[in-house]
């Protein structure tokens, strides 16, 4: 029997990090239970990239982002009712639009954790990501 959820679409962002998997696990759970469309999507970041450089090093990332997604599939077992998404740009402003093109209800992010550090690392993303959302946000811890 599935649970009742008021999602009908989480989208999960990852960027292949030990972090990011652990929020893909929790929204795949999360899906699975409910019943809900899983969209996962990966954003190649060209931040910081001039338009040249980013020419020479988009099929390092796209290729990277196929792997990661591959690895993905494999790993935990994916059923029809999940999509993958690769879309190249700056981070947060790509998970929240993907979030809104989608008409999702849920975004879901990993942590990178809770000292100073880490939480400098996990803000450049989620916290933006939280910030110019209207969209639910869900963190998922790291594990300790």
């Amino acid at each position: 029997m599935k649970k009742i959820t008021p999602f009908k679409h989480i989208l999960v962002a990852t960027d292949g990090s030990k972090f990011s998997e652990e929020a893909v696990k929790y929204a795949v759970k999360l899906a699975r239970e409910t019943g809900v469309k899983l969209t996962v999507l990966h954003v190649a970041n060209v931040q910081g990239y001039i338009e040249v450089m980013w020419h020479d090093m988009k099929k390092r990332y796209m290729d990277e982002a196929e792997m990661i997604m591959k690895k993905l599939r494999e790993e935990l077992n994916f059923d029809d009712n999940v999509n993958f998404i690769i879309k190249e740009g700056i981070p947060y402003r790509k998970i929240v639009e993907t979030a809104y093109e989608l008409g999702c209800d849920l975004i879901v992010l990993g942590s990178h954790g809770h000292s100073t550090l880490e939480k400098i690392l996990l803000g450049s993303v989620a916290e933006r990501v939280i910030g110019i959302s209207h969209i639910p946000v869900m963190i998922v811890p790291p594990r300790e």
